[in-house]
């Protein structure tokens, strides 16, 4: 059953930017571990964490929920705070900090296309009731 809403395809761009950032910030933290001969089994469960986070919010994006869209922006704003106060603090590759900065990027285009016209309508209709 369709309910007559039209998907605007930004939102399939800023998932796909979701997902991008996503892969380039597990690369940089598989990286980190790898670097500093961490625990593996620590970092698999943070990994596996974040997929299930990161696949519950594409869902929701996709069907339009606003509270994913917010929780998006919150989380990366968390990540954002605190890549900058470990600034300076650890010495970290350019290459990992290189694509940490690049996943951010992914994040801000992402955002644009979630709050913009015509993105952003699909988040501001009411959805037609079920029957």
């Amino acid at each position: 059953m369709t309910t007559g809403r039209h998907r605007p395809p930004q939102i399939l761009h800023a998932i796909a930017l979701l997902w991008i950032s996503t892969s380039l910030g597990v690369s940089a933290a598989v990286l980190g571990v790898q670097r500093a001969g961490g625990a593996w089994d620590a970092i698999a469960v943070t990994v596996g964490l974040m997929l299930i986070i990161m696949s519950v919010l594409t869902v929701m994006v996709w069907r339009g929920r606003n509270w994913a869209r917010i929780l998006y922006v919150v989380l990366v704003a968390t990540s954002l705070a605190s890549f900058v106060a470990a600034w300076g603090v650890a010495e970290r590759p350019p290459f990992e900090v290189a694509l940490e900065a690049v996943s951010y990027v992914a994040d801000a285009g992402s955002f644009f296309l979630m709050f913009t016209a015509p993105g952003s309508s699909w988040f501001t209709e009411t959805p037609e009731p079920r029957a």
